[in-house]
């Protein structure tokens, strides 16, 4: 079992993220700002969602996946460690993953969207805290509900443009042109952990059994809003009439 956090892991991390920015930086982003967190399995649709939020709501998506999956492509002991742990469908070690959110916040001024964060109830307690902190606490934390069979079909048609981790699908919401990135016209990619159905089961079962905890503990908290529409369009549909409701309160 590989470890991600130790002494040489944690110096390497720095360098790459240069995390020391952190203590330094003024951002302060206002406290009337819509902030808010996706959880779904992979294929149920959270970068297809969090793309319309961002349209509508001008929320900064923060992806942890896309940023790990940057880290991984890194020529560095430490891009290497993530490359293997992404490989496997594995989660990330707690304190790598909340150093990431701490930079990705403290850079975003205008409301942001986590997705992929958190997944365990330790990693929500952690970030709820941080978040505490410097008063800006979650107003709402959305769960999108989709039928294992139906995510194992979505991820095959799966598609990515690996430079901005837009995503997406063959049928739901193809590019222009087949194979091309939308904005770029560079070509887009299946993912590695998308084509094997082995580390797929995996990631779903990883996700399972980290994430129904988190639901409870976020459904205690009067935060969670479950969202089971067959698809993203009827799904987002029911997404704009709760955020639309948290702003009007706001």
């Amino acid at each position: 079992m590989i470890r991600l956090y130790n002494i040489n892991n944690h110096q390497i991390f720095n360098r790459f993220y240069n995390i020391n920015r952190l203590y330094s930086t003024t951002t302060a982003i206002p406290n009337k700002s819509l902030r808010l967190t996706i959880i779904g399995a992979p294929g149920s649709g959270k970068g297809t969602q969090s793309a319309k939020l961002q349209r509508d709501y001008g929320v900064s998506p923060i992806s942890t996946g896309q940023i790990l999956r940057e880290a991984a492509e890194e020529p560095s002991d430490f891009g290497k460690l993530i490359k293997e742990k992404v490989s496997n469908g594995d989660l990330i070690s707690n304190d790598i993953m909340l150093q990431i959110i701490q930079k990705s916040l403290l850079q975003t001024k205008n409301g942001w969207l986590l997705d992929g964060y958190p997944r365990t109830p330790d990693q929500a307690h952690h970030l709820d805290t941080l978040l505490q902190e410097r008063n800006i606490p979650l107003d709402l934390v959305l769960y999108l509900d989709v039928p294992e069979h139906v995510l194992s079909e979505r991820i095959q048609d799966r598609w990515v443009h690996p430079r901005s981790g837009r995503v997406y699908h063959s049928v739901f919401s193809p590019p222009k042109v087949s194979g091309i990135d939308d904005v770029t016209g560079e070509p887009l990619i299946r993912r590695s952990d998308d084509k094997d159905q082995e580390v797929f089961k995996h990631r779903i079962d990883t996700f399972k059994e980290s994430t129904f905890p988190l639901l409870k503990y976020y459904k205690e908290k009067g935060l969670l809003y479950s969202i089971d529409s067959p698809t993203s369009d009827l799904g987002y549909i029911k997404i704009k009439q709760v955020v639309d409701t948290i702003i009007a309160n706001k």
